[in-house]
């Protein structure tokens, strides 16, 4: 007589029911949270390495490719200070912060870096080894990084669909460096046009520390945005917060980069009222 195990039978399907949902909302997931399918005009990416490079790749403009050494000191957001860059990777690695990564090129090219890469071994490094440095396949796709799966295939096809030849590289950055005088020299080369033509204003509201308000402004108005004042606070704030009248891609934009609530709320002096709140403490300059 032969038995059929209808109850073992469903158990399959519904478990390859579940795994299916499973796989297919994590490629959701990755597609969704892809940096280079939400459209933006420019992708700002760094390379952390012995040769540490600052891409910044525009679908219609100039593409930038900007070296750095490892004797180059860079303000780290934070408290942290100037921190040799070469000894960048350590400090990340004793804090387990690898965001500091996206935050001190922030500060440095101030521009939104949107992805960072480095290496899975921590190393100090003390001078670079005098060649120009272009990643390869296997830094894309096996660094570590913030960087999902999606971003790491596109990446790839990106930046080896030119070569270094189709990017305006700038070398022998000026040392010591400094972000105001790279803020300078720079500005409006990493402008995303649809937030120039937006001609939408900001205002940063600080508590204490209006060098950090000043820092951050020098972020947003890299990116296009019009930073038109900055005041204290005469309210306490825990977390960060972006109010405006509605919603919109600009918004958005900033609340994600710096992890903060999207609000809305009356604004008299400009388009958006950025409170830092947290953001005094995570991006603080020492």
């Amino acid at each position: 007589m032969i038995k059929i195990r209808v109850p073992k039978i469903k158990a399959k399907i519904v478990g390859y029911v579940v795994l299916s949902a499973l796989v297919i909302y994590a490629l959701w997931k990755m597609i969704s949270n892809s940096v280079f399918l939400k459209g933006e005009e420019r992708v700002n990416v760094v390379f952390f390495s012995e040769n540490t490079a600052f891409f910044s790749l525009s679908k219609k403009d100039v593409n930038y490719l900007f070296e750095f050494t490892p004797e180059v000191e860079l303000l780290v957001p934070g408290g942290y200070g100037q921190y040799k860059l070469g000894g960048l990777g350590k400090l990340v690695s004793l804090e387990k912060k690898p965001d500091l990564f996206r935050k001190t090129f922030s500060v440095a090219t101030s521009s939104f870096v949107d992805l960072y890469f480095y290496p899975r071994k921590t190393d100090i490094y003390y001078s670079n080894n005098s060649q120009s440095f272009f990643p390869k396949i296997s830094d894309i796709l096996f660094s570590k990084s913030n960087a999902n799966i999606v971003d790491r295939l596109i990446l790839v096809t990106k930046l080896f669909d030119r070569n270094r030849s189709e990017y305006k590289i700038v070398t022998n950055l000026p040392l010591p460096f400094s972000h105001e005088e790279f803020y300078k020299d720079f500005q409006g080369s990493f402008y995303k046009t649809s937030y120039r033509e937006k001609m939408t204003t900001v205002q940063i509201l600080y508590q204490k520390s209006y060098s950090t308000a000043l820092l951050l402004s020098h972020l947003i108005e890299g990116e296009g945005i019009r930073v038109v004042d900055l005041s204290e606070d005469e309210n306490i704030e825990s977390r960060c917060r972006v109010i405006s009248k509605s919603n919109d891609f600009i918004v958005e934009a900033l609340a994600s980069f710096f992890r903060c609530r999207v609000e809305k709320g009356k604004t008299d002096v400009s388009d958006i009222i950025i409170k830092l709140g947290n953001l005094e403490k995570d991006w603080a300059v020492k």
